[in-house]
């Protein structure tokens, strides 16, 4: 089914309200100036990604800018222009000078945010309903998701236009070329497991032209840290415990978590993974020499010009998996050690980027707006119903504290070791999980 829901342009009817000529007063900050730091200035509720700037409002957007200053009555700069990182450093030399930089920025849990102390914990202004006005996809079922470490809270959901979801993409025609068995149904029957995926790539990976050569993989890497944790999460796999005593340790050596890295490495060893930077895919796009690949919602740009049909499909389950999937990006609403009264800030934040109600003033109109995105390029039933109403177990795992340790890259050293060049997992990971270990012990203070 070619462009099964038509392209709507993604003017969010919301940013009409901007214009109201009334608007209802929700706290009185007497006036207030309230800084905030973010590197997507091109992230605003009133259109897709770039189209408006916060740092470069026009018209409608300082409308809706002025609009939440009503509501609070408060004055908002955005300030500091610039990446996550340049935001950190400028928020660590201020705070050792007794400086207040920016009563927000978007940042994420990062070990020099937990253990140098420079953001508060919300535990105390975000409770276990605290997502209960946001949009259905965005509503963490527990507000610890993608925003703790342990039971601490530290971020929260700020933006709304990223979830962290990653998909197995699967070239159709392709499948269908080579006899095997729509993925649709396999699925269908219960039967989308390790066991069968390997079957597919096996049989998807061909020397075509005879010359002894692969030139046809059943699935190729771009992001080894991604494909990595999706394929941790499909099989229930967790890379941390609590001791009784309330230490968090890592558990890299549990069956599940190994069991995950060998099946990869056997994808790998035997030829059907195709590895980053091979002359024949060199710096391309998904191809029709690749027959599945881990990849974001987001790919109908890079499908557009192939010619092949593709679908989207859940990644297949490992022996330990529980139907688990990452729906969920780490949460990115930081606030700065400093800020006497987070839930003031939570609460501006949440009217500017009108990330849940009563900002929200048509959730209908909003999920409508928000699918318009990511639709316009899906070719069937399935991979609509995949996108916007899978039948999982809704995580974000491992946690945002756990990956920044385990994953400092896309080509994470240790596991690339394992993974790619073939070496014990567990003997690498018996000699450098107490180096990680000491790192998470070092930023815990425990």
């Amino acid at each position: 089914m070619k462009r099964l829901i038509p392209i709507l342009l993604f003017v969010l009817i919301f940013a009409a309200a901007a214009h109201a000529e009334e608007v209802k007063q929700v706290m009185d900050l007497g006036g207030r100036v309230i800084r905030i730091q973010t590197q997507w200035g091109g992230d605003t509720p009133l259109g897709p990604r770039g189209a408006y700037n916060w740092y470069n409002p026009d018209e409608m957007l300082k409308a809706h800018i002025e609009k939440v200053e009503k509501m609070f009555n408060c004055k908002i700069e955005f300030v500091l222009e610039g990446n996550r990182a340049d935001a950190l450093e400028t928020l660590r030399l201020s705070v050792l000078a007794g400086d207040r930089p920016f009563d927000f920025f978007q940042h994420s849990i990062t070990p020099a945010l937990i253990a140098e102390g420079l953001i508060q914990p919300l535990n105390d202004y975000i409770g276990p309903d605290f997502y209960d006005a946001y949009p259905s996809l965005f509503r963490r079922p527990d507000p610890r998701i993608g925003a703790a470490v342990g039971d601490t809270i530290y971020t929260f959901e700020s933006s709304n236009t990223s979830p962290g979801t990653k998909y197995i993409l699967w070239n159709k025609s392709m499948v269908e070329r080579a006899g095997v068995e729509s993925l649709y149904d396999i699925y269908e029957r219960g039967e989308w497991t390790w066991e069968t995926f390997e079957d597919v790539l096996h049989k998807l990976t061909r020397d075509t032209d005879g010359d002894g050569i692969t030139n046809v993989w059943g699935i190729r890497s771009i992001n080894l840290k991604d494909e990595i944790i999706v394929m941790l999460v499909s099989n229930s796999a967790r890379v941390t415990k609590t001791t009784e005593d309330g230490k968090i340790v890592f558990d890299l050596l549990n069956p599940h978590v190994i069991d995950t890295l060998e099946f990869m490495q056997r994808l790998y060893r035997d030829g059907v993974w195709a590895r980053r930077g091979q002359a024949e895919l060199d710096g391309a796009a998904m191809t029709i020499a690749t027959g599945t690949d881990v990849t974001s919602k987001g790919y109908q740009d890079h499908m557009a010009l192939i010619g092949d049909e593709f679908g989207l499909m859940l990644p297949p389950q490992g022996p330990n998996g529980k139907n688990e999937f990452n729906m969920y990006a780490a949460a990115s609403g930081a606030i700065p050690v400093y800020v006497e009264d987070p839930e003031v800030i939570i609460e501006v934040v949440s009217a500017l980027w009108m990330v849940k109600e009563p900002y929200i003033e048509d959730m209908a109109a909003w999920e409508q707006a928000y699918w318009d995105r990511y639709i316009w390029g899906l070719q069937d039933e399935e991979s609509y119903n995949f996108l916007v109403n899978p039948d999982v177990v809704p995580v974000f795992l491992p946690s945002p504290i756990e990956r920044e340790i385990l994953f400092p890259s896309s080509t994470p050293p240790v596991f690339n070791r394992i993974i790619v060049n073939g070496e014990s997992a567990t003997s690498v990971l018996a000699a450098e999980q107490p180096v990680f270990q000491a790192q998470l012990d070092e930023i815990l203070k425990q």
